[in-house]
């Protein structure tokens, strides 16, 4: 999973509002992708923790 490029983030956002984004609209579900990874990686970490735990 990697982050996607900024133009695929805006030609979301134009798809979804029916408009150009603003940068600040932009920039906040660039943010939102960001810690969606972080969450994921997160997760995985404790999962694979407790996995080598029952080891």
């Amino acid at each position: 999973m990697g982050i996607e490029l900024k133009e695929e983030t805006i030609a979301k956002l134009r798809a979804k509002l029916g408009r150009e984004p603003t940068e600040d609209e932009t920039r906040s579900a660039r943010n939102e992708l960001i810690r969606r990874a972080y969450a994921a990686m997160a997760t995985t970490d404790l999962l694979m923790r407790d996995e080598a735990e029952d080891l």
